[in-house]
């Protein structure tokens, strides 16, 4: 079992992804998808764009950067 990454922790995008144009990039967890405790990826605000894309759970390591809800809102 994989675990959940919390909210506003940082992430990198895994060279694995199938979106290969973020591949390295580096972003925020803004979102959850999951749904009767099975998780199936996150909203991921990427450092340097300003729309949240969404990836499979596979796609992302959390970085161990953590940031505030009040840096976002």
């Amino acid at each position: 079992m994989i675990d959940k990454i919390d909210f506003y922790s940082e992430v990198e995008v895994l060279p694995t992804t199938k979106n290969k144009q973020y591949s390295g990039k580096k972003g925020v967890v803004m979102g959850v998808s999951e749904e009767d405790d099975i998780l199936y990826g996150y909203a991921v605000l990427l450092h340097d764009k300003d729309t949240i894309d969404c990836f499979d759970k596979e796609d992302l390591v959390p970085t161990g950067k953590k940031f505030k809800r009040e840096d976002f809102y």
